[in-house]
């Protein structure tokens, strides 16, 4: 017998939920109307759905996409109607103003149809001749919007990618106002970067939660079966703190200090307060590779945990600052970012064993009785960082030739 639904589809005027990658359709069924969002995280899979009129979205919804949407109006950009047979083949019909405008067929299991006719406007990115405001300009833009287009991911709270992509363009937003110094107001800046960091502190906490419970389960299963209870009392501790983090992040997204600092970054996506010298990228780029490398230098023949993990926090302003040069330089800085993310790749690991021996340490003193266990699980975490510290030096002087190569 099939189906028959029509879906329309909503954005603000400037197609901001379009440009984050979500889609906001209002699905009638049967007589039931369902608001519906998808996830660029996820896409193709309904991340969540509430019962509403047509009139405006529910609450539910509303408050999920509140930093996208802010104080724009949603406006019905799309409407479809889908016939779906029982072979999983839909009829689609495009309406507009209520009149058939297009007919077609295609295969059902595809996902939404709607989002196959629905089309992002397509993001500008400075050419060759851009000046380099321009290029700082573009930067702050693409980065506030990775920030709203994984805000409604990491309010869900069901795909730790979100979380992971906010965090890392709230860095690359705090990295290019330490890089720009010299260029925009430095009271400003350094105000923006003191709010981001307040926000990186909040994401951070959970992301590295994400990373520790996902890391210390595959090794929990490996364990045998009479220290696996030992391994789930152990998890349940960190579950639960991951829970009290992810509670303290909401509360962050919820409030108005969060929502001024969105206000405040689409002000400084549109008009950034310059001063001082406009310097090319590539020379700011260069500033950052040179003083991550005088840092390698400075390290010695075997460098604390706490060095290493400030020598990949260097290595990140340094792949950053590449980024923003890359559509100036080429292929030289391709070939540096890609290293630079070789080197992150090393030295993360290396944090994340740290990390999680100084976590497993901390559990203990709280509960002895999973200490045998915990000692297995710390003797995995000193495997992993003993083969991140081998590698470190060799994807060192291969990011090094590749800085050199950009930057000579």
């Amino acid at each position: 017998m099939g189906r028959v639904f029509r879906s329309t589809y909503h954005d603000t005027e400037d197609r901001r939920l379009a440009r984050s990658g979500l889609s906001l359709r209002r699905r009638l069924e049967n007589g039931a109307s369902t608001w519906e969002v998808e996830l660029p995280e996820a896409p193709g899979e309904v991340a969540l759905a509430a019962p509403g009129g047509p009139v405006k979205p529910p609450q539910l919804i509303a408050d999920l996409l509140q930093a996208v949407i802010g104080e724009r109006t949603l406006v019905e950009v799309l409407t479809v109607r889908t016939r779906r047979s029982d072979e999983l083949v839909d009829q689609i019909t495009v309406l507009e103003d209520g009149a058939v405008v297009r007919e077609f067929d295609r295969d059902g299991r595809n996902g939404d149809a709607g989002l196959d006719l629905l089309e992002a406007p397509p993001r500008t990115s400075p050419g060759k001749t851009a000046s380099p405001r321009e290029r700082i300009q573009a930067r702050l833009e693409e980065q506030y919007e990775e920030m709203l287009a994984h805000d409604p991911g990491t309010r869900l709270g069901r795909e730790p990618e979100a979380v992971h992509k906010f965090r890392v363009a709230v860095r690359r937003t705090r990295a290019l106002l330490r890089s720009t110094r010299g260029m925009v107001d430095r009271v400003w800046a350094d105000q923006l970067r003191a709010e981001l960091d307040w926000l990186g502190r909040s994401l951070g906490n959970v992301r590295d939660l994400d990373v520790l419970l996902f890391t210390l389960r595959a090794d929990a299963e490996a364990l045998d079966a009479d220290d696996r209870d030992a391994a789930r009392r152990l998890l349940s501790q960190l579950s639960g703190e991951h829970e009290r983090a992810r509670r303290e992040l909401e509360q962050v997204l919820t409030s108005g200090r969060y929502l001024t600092l969105l206000a405040r970054l689409e002000e400084a996506a549109q008009e950034p307060r310059w001063a001082g010298t406009e310097q090319p990228v590539e020379e700011l780029a260069a500033n950052e590779f040179q003083r991550l490398e005088t840092a390698v230098r400075a390290l010695g023949k075997h460098p604390s945990d706490e060095r290493l993990h400030k020598i990949r926090i260097r290595a990140k302003r340094a792949r950053y600052a590449a980024e923003v040069a890359e559509p100036a330089v080429g292929k030289p800085a391709r070939r540096l970012i890609s290293r630079a993310q070789e080197f992150q790749d090393v030295t993360g690991a290396h944090q994340d064993a740290v990390v999680a021996e100084q976590k497993l340490r901390e559990l203990v003193e709280s509960e002895p009785s999973i200490a045998f266990v915990a000692g297995r699980l710390v003797e995995r975490q000193r495997e992993r960082r003993r083969d991140a510290r081998r590698k470190i030096a060799p994807a060192w002087k291969r990011l090094q030739r590749a800085g050199r190569k950009a930057w000579r």
